[in-house]
């Protein structure tokens, strides 16, 4: 197994996040498809990981697990296996999933982390977006392959082995809280959690709890000019309105200011975790694109295209939608 802290780890996580953001998309439109099934997605995950430049050798051995949403899927949910280790990744944002939409605004009320995992004795709380769909991961069965769900798949693996969490954007911050799901449920495992441009799931508490739990086994990574990371603290949602040279639309900075007062009304003390640690935080200082011309395509293109620059990748070494598709 590669080095959990390396580059090219670092490239192979990102590599797999993406590859499932997308495994709903046809290859040759990159347009979502209606109704997929697990094997039409599986088949994606498969052709696309073996045509990458890292993050090939791993194989589907459980799922996908697909959360519907009327005719498209939401929280795609897949475990990869490669030669030493075991890789759980689930899906960010799909824009046709309005599912996924709401879980990423849903932010207030906040909910105890016991709604998630009961034995917490900790008072933290998580967004109720993140609570539903974490819960509806865990209790999403797999249809195809190894059936089941998630921990019925994993609770089959041998006490020790090497688990990794990945994901990206609003599959990073559940990718956050499924990690102490399972740290609590099977305490005998090596879990690694790795997230690229997540908002924060949780308050303060959280946080600690978070950092406490997974000391030096997570590692957040965010690019300084993606705005998506900035969610769910007042003032960098407030900062996030000035950091292109470009203004944004009047839709896009009323529902920023919208989030800022529900934050700001309700007390909500967001916090990210691993801030400070030199262990637990990557800070990626990202380059503006030139060829974006409004704030929406710059941050469109700082969300997830600038991760393969920061990472040392290039377009192509991952099979995805081209910028601006």
């Amino acid at each position: 197994m590669t080095s959990l802290d390396s580059l090219q780890q670092r490239q192979i996580s990102l590599t797999h996040a993406f590859v499932v953001n997308n495994a709903a998309l046809h290859s040759q439109s990159w347009k979502n498809m209606k109704n997929p099934t697990p094997s039409q997605v599986t088949d994606n995950i498969r052709s696309r990981l073996n045509a990458s430049k890292v993050g090939g050798g791993y194989d589907v051995v459980w799922g996908p697990a697909l959360v519907m949403d009327g005719e498209h899927a939401a929280h795609i949910t897949v475990v990869l296996a490669g030669e030493n280790d075991i890789v759980v990744v689930t899906s960010g944002t799909l824009k046709d999933s309005l599912k996924d939409q709401v879980d990423d605004l849903d932010i207030f009320p906040m909910v105890p982390l016991k709604s998630v995992i009961p034995g917490c004795q900790v008072p933290a709380n998580i967004a109720q977006g993140t609570s539903k769909g974490v819960n509806a991961i865990l209790t999403t069965a797999s249809t195809v392959g190894s059936q089941g769900t998630l921990c019925d798949f994993l609770g089959k693996q041998q006490s020790g082995a090497t688990i990794r969490l990945v994901g990206h954007s609003l599959g990073g911050a559940l990718m956050s809280v499924v990690a102490l799901y399972l740290k609590d449920k099977f305490p005998g495992f090596n879990l690694f959690c790795e997230t690229f441009a997540a908002p924060t799931a949780g308050d303060g508490l959280f946080a600690s709890y978070f950092n406490k739990q997974m000391a030096g086994n997570a590692l957040r990574i965010y690019n300084t000019l993606d705005v998506v990371p900035m969610a769910w603290c007042a003032t960098s949602l407030d900062d996030s309105l000035t950091l292109y040279e470009d203004d944004p639309k009047e839709n896009t900075r009323n529902m920023v200011c919208s989030c800022i007062d529900k934050v700001v009304n309700n007390n909500l003390n967001y916090t990210q975790w691993g801030m400070g640690s030199a262990n637990m935080e990557l800070r990626l200082c990202g380059k503006l694109q030139s060829d974006c011309t409004s704030y929406e395509s710059q941050s469109g293109y700082q969300h997830v295209y600038e991760y393969m620059t920061l990472l040392g990748l290039q377009p192509g070494d991952i099979p995805m939608p081209p910028f601006g598709s």
